[in-house]
């Protein structure tokens, strides 16, 4: 239990290194000044994440002067879990972009280069990056320390389940922390291709237009066409959004530019594994790497060969729909869900309801045949149960593209029932 402390301590000395060296340096102050974000592009919250240090330190301090036992730092850490720690998710979503701005300063102006160089010999090889970067470290690694305090509490103890808790919640911190990161990896990455690629050809404006838009998965294949006993690939990149399936192709005058030649919604999206080739073609090949792809809207089939098997499993998980249908509830995906609006007001009656004004738009994530909705509030992101008698679905894309699907499988049905009697037929009159 003393590492929570001890490690605290050794974490605000550098904190305070941090300070000293660098936030409360003048010149390095006016260098962040001319940055195009200001200080906050590499600082963030960087003030609020020290101040959360100092009162943890503080009450460890207390503490520690005290008895410690497993309630006590379990009663602490507990109140800064649920008040002060999801600071970190703040600051370390901005990781990618402090990383980011400091390289391109860093080649761009040699004489903040050089401030960076002889700071980092006064701090015997620490550079700016690895104090930057201490808040991540130190959220990540409480739930160790807090794992360690668990593994040696009794099974049986009171103070387990409390403890368990506390560790639960925290691990809850640092994923979202880990997610922040990635989404803004992956909204970097998202405005690189913004640049490289042309959006001429498709409905798309951008990857970046929607802020809650990410890139599911990306990838490279080939497009295959089989035409007189032959087989004929191009090369394309396929990029799997939260909302879009986008298909390009490099130029062919230009590699670093990509064109943009397909765009299918999601929801809009068939795909399946299996891939025998045309009889009249007579060569080798892997049947394992290749699926169909059906984009309904424009109505386009495509023969894709991915890299390797594995790739192909991965799209396939991706790309499959996964709205889970039974007796009783349907379970739709995040990225699908039916858009309702609350008619009237609904009053919460339990705890784990979801209270609605009149007017209230929410996101419904499962729905039961006893008339009950689990869903997430739009203006808040409060989840919770509502009766679906109290709301009334919206136009959304769900709805727009559910009825696409519904006349794709009418259609379907019926090219299906005609093939059926042309066989019959020629069965009959044979």
């Amino acid at each position: 239990m003393y590492e929570i402390f001890t490690t605290e301590e050794t974490y605000r000395k550098s904190l305070e290194v941090l300070d000293k060296q660098f936030i409360n340096d003048n010149l390095f102050s006016c260098y962040l000044d001319e940055f195009p974000g200001g200080p906050e592009s590499i600082l963030c919250n960087i003030a609020e994440i020290m101040a959360v240090s100092d009162r943890l330190l503080e009450e460890l301090r207390i503490l520690y002067d005290g008895q410690v036992t497993v309630d006590s730092i379990t009663s602490i850490l507990r109140k800064f879990a649920d008040d002060h720690f999801p600071a970190f998710v703040t600051y370390c979503a901005n990781t990618a972009n402090q990383q980011d701005i400091l390289s391109k300063h860093k080649a761009e102006d040699p004489d903040f280069e050089k401030f960076l160089t002889d700071r980092e010999v006064c701090l015997h090889g620490q550079n700016l990056n690895s104090y930057l970067i201490l808040p991540m470290q130190r959220i990540c690694r409480m739930p160790l320390l807090l794992d360690a305090i668990n593994k040696k509490t009794e099974p049986d103890s009171p103070d387990k389940a409390p403890l368990t808790s506390l560790y639960e919640d925290i691990c809850e911190i640092v994923e979202r922390c880990n997610e922040g990161v990635r989404r803004a990896e992956t909204r970097k990455k998202m405005e690189n291709l913004d640049r490289r690629c042309d959006f001429s050809k498709i409905k798309l404006k951008s990857f970046t237009e929607k802020s809650d838009r990410l890139i599911i998965r990306d990838g490279v294949g080939h497009i295959l066409k089989f035409k007189s006993g032959k087989m004929m690939g191009s090369k394309i990149n396929m990029w799997l959004l939260t909302d879009y399936l986008v298909i390009g192709v490099n130029d062919p005058r230009d590699e670093s530019t990509i064109i943009l030649t397909e765009c299918s919604p999601r929801q809009l999206v068939k795909v399946m594994p299996h891939f025998q080739p045309p009889s009249s073609y007579k060569k080798k090949i892997e049947p394992d790497r290749i699926f169909h792809l059906h984009l309904l809207s424009p109505d386009k089939k495509f023969i894709v060969q991915c890299q390797s098997p594995s790739e192909k499993d991965k799209w396939m998980e991706v790309l499959s729909r996964k709205e889970t249908i039974d007796e009783d509830e349907t379970i739709y995906e995040e990225w699908d869900v039916p858009i309702v609006q609350a008619k009237h007001h609904y009053e919460k009656t339990n705890e784990d309801d979801l209270e609605l004004a009149q007017g209230e738009i929410c996101r419904v994530l499962k729905k039961y045949t006893d008339g009950w909705c689990f869903g997430q509030r739009q203006s808040d992101g409060e989840r919770g149960w509502f009766p679906m008698s109290f709301t009334v679905e919206i136009d959304s894309d769900h709805a727009k593209y559910r009825e696409i699907l519904r006349k794709h499988q009418l259609l379907e049905k019926i090219v299906s029932n005609e093939k059926s009697t042309a066989v019959f037929s020629t069965m009959h009159r044979g």
